[in-house]
């Protein structure tokens, strides 16, 4: 027997409901490298000195994004700002990682 609410099919007005999360894609290769350089330069922006919107890096938009992800404040972005064992975790945690 077939029919609405046997559970052999959809019911009636039914819809199936597939939630889209937008995320940033992490990049490979050479890219990746880039990236992380943009998110230096994302992190230079938002702790030592603005950089202004012409002399930005392609990726700086793409990486603001992905570094918003990771959820750090001001102290930790600092402390990344340059290469040492902040900014490897930075880079490990936002997927980065050579």
């Amino acid at each position: 027997m077939t029919g609405p609410g046997n559970g052999n099919g959809p019911e009636p007005g039914s819809r199936t409901i597939i939630p889209l999360m937008a995320g940033v894609a992490r990049p490979r290769g050479e890219r990746r490298m880039l990236m992380r350089e943009a998110v230096v330069e994302v992190i230079g922006h938002l702790v030592l000195k603005a950089v202004p919107p012409g002399e930005r890096s392609p990726l700086f938009d793409q990486a603001a994004g992905l570094l918003a992800e990771a959820g750090w404040g001001l102290d930790e972005l600092f402390e990344a700002a340059h290469d040492g064992p902040a900014q490897h975790d930075l880079f490990r945690l936002l997927g980065l990682e050579e």
